[in-house]
């Protein structure tokens, strides 16, 4: 590319210099290798100077405007890579880390703030923390240059000045003078300590010393970054060349019309960078052309007189900066370095630069940005500089590409990683928590979206659920939680789709021109995206964005995986959610005929079936009879009352005690018509214990091939569900008129259907993972081992049970230990009023424990059923001087109505109402309390609440 006859008189100099740069420039690239371990000393010095029990880092990453955990200590640790928000401009909308940044000030909070993660809050239990969080700044001085003592000679106890804000909690916010002589502070991240007390306090002192300790740590952290590499080049550029400034552009932008990176060496006007790109047309500047023509661009002796008569070319902030003759060098690219999927996500602009290939079939260069060489004083260009200057471009971008291509590929290993483990924490989500809130948070912090709002939908019914979750802050919330959806509205809009929508501007998408949701949020870019597994749809999520934002391929990729993740990690909650239902009706009720329509509803749903039925074997005329059909919107008459054994899918099953999965009915000989327009059937055996044919379980699709060997699975765990409830229902009357008999069946009954499910589960999930080879086997593995964990310690329990005798029990410790074993939410206000020294009773301990436990979870049943976000639970114990202890169970919820006072008690009785029922197991509380030489009492009021008394015998020595 030069020869020597081309090159300036003074070679071995410039090509010195050259050498010189390039070492700089390598041995700055060689820092961002560096930056973990840089973070990782910063924490620990922070951890042992001032004593706070952990510390989070958090930086700013300029190619997306966000400020992301990166690094941290103690619990600090938990929220990294899992905590990003969008340095957003509206105050109201801001997260704290985003203030910060914005903001420059330190602040010192005590428990909850509304500018806080609510999501990072509650998942990783902040409301006892007490935080301190400073923002990483670097001071310059007027002529650019990054001061690296300036925190010694900073008044600080002049000039860092502490406003209290909080009165009951601590939180001061202390801002920052800006000292004479310096630039405004460049604020490159935020840390965050604190302790695990919220009543420690943090002083002002510490305040201080934290500040001064992560200025000092500033400057190592911002040798660890890609504008540090970017920073060297600009300033080995004016060396060589001998100019008075410069400065570099390099990632264009489209959408929001800038570069990336803007870095300066020699001036700090920040106009000078950010009002004349080198990549603005209209300007039709000197950077524009060297762009267009791919080769140095300059402007030689202007003259000093009249603006006008200025080359239109010049920019007027350049020549009020002092500029009197600059050059623009194009950083060029070479094809060679790197393939056209990775230069185009470097360079998005895409209309202006596509690449060509030489004659000799070699990718032309393409420009990744621009840098300015400024002289303020009359320069002549010569051919040399011009060479060199292009010589040293040309070594530069290649630097400058390999550090971005590391910090890429760095960056894209974090995501993944926090993927991966957000994809794990789904599916060990509990089957009753809000699992759909956990998506909306981690999708939200994952993709630095402002609102991601998921819809939960019933593909069988073509309905969604009237509550919609949602993560982020909303400009109008409340008109959130009073959407009522109907078929014009986008969720609906989108399911007729079919496929997801990557909208980068809205109104181009006509899904979105008419939602509200989108006018009132102010959303410019929106994904929508069909919560999918294989064909069952199971929901929607739109990941929404206040700015103008471009969805990349691999961002697509990356929102596709977690709407896999998340889809089916709603279908494998939604399935142990049916079987735990199906297992309370088991237990809390004596109605056969509302059992198994629950039954053939969820085998409806869970299998994506049009319809379902289930038919019971009549012994004497050895005829299926319909018992139950879903959904109840088919005529009866279209269900057969009656098939006989010997015709029909479901005769053959019902005589052959093996289940079928029909494809195509047309093509079968089995085949009876019931319905119209069925063109798959799946049909499995009610058999006893002794294999004998009890009836069939059917479901039926209006596609060919709707049903496969996962749905057969799962269509064989809740027959045999529906032969317990069967069994159950015939046997239960007898069970309860013998105490003994009914006293050992209420005990080992939830146990037995427990560990009936979840070895049901465990069949499902471990023949998945035989039939599907892919990533998502080892989530499921993890399933099975923690299901499997259940079932032996549900086995060992009953076996304890069963066998228990009584002994002298602290009353204290069986509470606690029933509250222990509730998922009760955070906001429930609880108050455990037990003295230690509270006398013993004597019981058997498991079965006390199960009184408690009853109790306890009928209080957080009845406070849910209320539909209340907060909600109380007291329990108190005192003693009588008859020699008696009363245990006091008190909760805010639904109340009950003075007529049913009675009858909860009772072992028939249940509360359609209620997600979990009370009859049964408040019939056995009762039964056992009294067998104990004690009473229950209940004093509740429709609304009120609620109150349940046991009143138990004081264990004497010698009983």
């Amino acid at each position: 590319m030069h020869n020597s006859q081309h090159l300036p008189e003074d070679f071995k100099a410039f090509e010195q210099q050259i050498l010189q740069a390039e070492n700089q420039i390598a041995k700055a690239t060689t820092e961002l290798f560096h930056l973990e371990l840089i973070l990782d000393r910063i924490c620990h010095e922070i951890q042992d100077s001032l004593g706070f029990d952990f510390v989070n880092i958090s930086l700013v990453m300029p190619a997306s405007n966000t400020i992301e955990a990166v690094h941290g200590i103690g619990i600090g640790k938990n929220w990294v890579n899992r905590a990003r928000h969008y340095l957003e401009d509206d105050p109201e909308l801001r997260d704290i880390q985003a203030d910060i940044v914005k903001e420059c000030h330190t602040e010192i909070i005590s428990g909850q703030n509304e500018r806080f993660d609510s999501w990072i809050f509650e998942t990783f239990d902040h409301h006892n923390l007490v935080r301190i969080f400073t923002p990483i700044i670097l001071i310059r001085d007027e002529s650019g240059k990054t001061l690296e003592n300036w925190f010694e000679k900073y008044d600080w106890e002049e000039n860092f000045v502490p406003n209290q804000v909080g009165i009951e909690k601590q939180h001061t916010i202390i801002s920052m003078k800006s000292a004479p002589g310096y630039a405004p502070p460049k604020v490159i991240g935020s840390v965050e300590a604190g302790y695990e007390n919220c009543d420690t306090k943090i002083t002002h002192q510490q305040a201080i010393a934290l500040a001064k300790l992560v200025a000092r740590r500033a400057l190592d952290i911002r040798k660890a970054r890609l504008r540090y590499v970017l920073e060297t080049v600009a300033e080995n550029a004016r060396h060589i060349l001998k100019a008075d400034f410069t400065t570099l552009h390099f990632l264009w932008e489209p959408q929001k019309n800038h570069y990336i990176y803007e870095v300066c060496a020699g001036c700090i006007d920040h106009l000078l960078l950010k009002d004349f790109p080198p990549r603005n047309p209209s300007l039709n500047g000197l950077g524009w052309q060297a762009i267009i023509e791919g080769k140095p661009k300059f402007l030689p002796d202007l003259p000093k007189a009249n603006e006008n008569s200025q080359p239109s070319s010049f920019n007027p902030i350049a020549l009020k900066e002092g500029s009197r003759t600059y050059a623009a060098f194009p950083l060029l690219l070479n094809g060679s370095n790197a393939s056209i999927q990775e230069i185009t996500a470097l360079d998005r602009d895409g209309g202006n630069h596509h690449q060509h290939k030489t004659s000799q079939g070699q990718l032309e260069p393409i420009c990744v940005g621009v840098l300015y060489v400024h002289f303020q004083r009359e320069h002549q260009f010569s051919q040399g500089e011009l060479q060199w200057g292009e010589l040293f471009a040309s070594h530069a971008v290649d630097a400058i590409w390999h550090a971005i291509t590391y910090q890429q590929m760095h960056d894209k290993a974090r995501q993944l990683a926090t993927i991966h483990s957000v994809a794990q924490s789904l599916s060990r989500i509990p089957e009753n928590a809000d699992l759909l809130g956990h998506i909306a948070w981690n999708t939200l912090n994952v993709l630095a979206a402002d609102v991601v709002t998921i819809y939960a939908y019933i593909q069988t019914e073509d309905h969604f659920l009237p509550e919609v979750s949602y993560a982020g802050r909303l400009k109008e919330e409340k008109k959130m939680k009073d959407t009522k959806l109907d078929k014009q509205d986008v969720p609906f809009l989108l399911i007729g789709h079919g496929e997801n929508i990557y909208a980068s501007i809205i109104s181009n998408e006509p899904i979105f021109q008419d939602s509200a949701f989108s006018q009132r949020e102010k959303i410019q870019s929106v994904a929508g995206v069909l919560l999918r597994v294989e064909r069952d749809i199971v929901g929607v999520m739109f990941i929404n964005y206040r700015r103008t934002h471009d969805f990349s391929g691999e961002e697509k990729q990356i929102i596709n995986t977690l709407a896999s993740s998340a889809a089916t990690a709603i279908k494998n909650q939604r399935w142990l959610q049916t079987l735990s239902s199906i297992d309370r009706k088991i237990i809390t009720t004596l109605e056969e005929n509302e059992l198994l329509k629950l039954i053939v509803q969820q085998s409806v749903q869970i299998t994506g079936a049009e319809l379902g039925t289930i038919r019971l074997l009549e012994p004497v005329n050895k005829l299926l009879v319909t018992k139950v059909s879903y959904p109840e919107s088919i005529p009866t008459s279209q269900a057969p009352k009656y098939g006989t054994l010997d015709k029909g899918i479901t005769g053959w099953v019902a005589t052959h005690r093996q289940p079928a999965l029909v494809n195509d009915v047309q093509s079968d000989i089995r085949y009876q018509p019931c319905f119209t327009n069925v063109r798959s059937e799946l049909c499995v055996p009610l058999l006893d214990k002794d294999r004998g044919i009890i009836g069939v379980l059917n479901v039926e699709g209006r596609k060919p091939k709707e049903f496969d060997q996962g749905d057969l699975r799962r269509l064989e765990v809740l027959a045999d569900l529906a032969v317990i409830a069967i069994q159950n229902a015939e046997t239960k009357e007898q069970l309860v008129k013998t105490e003994a008999i009914a006293t050992l069946g209420e005990l080992a009954g939830p146990l037995v259907h427990k560990i009936n499910n979840y070895v049901g589960a465990i069949r499902v999930w471990a023949q998945d993972i035989f039939d599907e080879n892919d990533d998502c086997a080892c989530s499921k593995a993890l399933e099975i081992i923690s299901l499997a964990n259940k079932v032996l310690e549900d086995a060992e329990c009953l076996k304890i049970w069963l066998q228990e005798q009584r002994q002298p029990i602290n009353l204290k410790q069986a509470i606690i230990k029933a509250l222990n074993r509730m998922h009760i939410s955070s906001n429930f206000k609880q108050n455990l009023n037990i003295s230690a020294s509270l006398p013993e009773v004597f019981a058997g301990k498991q079965q006390l424990i199960y009184v408690f436990d009853n109790l306890i979870q009928n209080a957080v049943d009845a406070i849910l059923m209320k539909s209340e976000i907060k909600g109380e639970l007291s329990i108190e114990a005192i003693t009588d001087e008859e020699g008696f202890v009363k245990i006091i169970v008190t909760d805010s919820g639904v109340g009950i109505a003075q007529e049913n006072l009675e009858k909860i008690f009772q072992p028939d009785y249940s509360t359609k109402d209620a997600r979990r029922g009370m009859g049964f197991g408040l019939w056995w509380t009762r039964f056992y309390v009294e067998r104990l030489g004690g009473k229950i009492l209940v004093d509740s009021s429709f609304d009120t609440g609620t109150k349940f008394s046991v009143i138990l015998p004081i264990y004497k020595s010698g009983m």
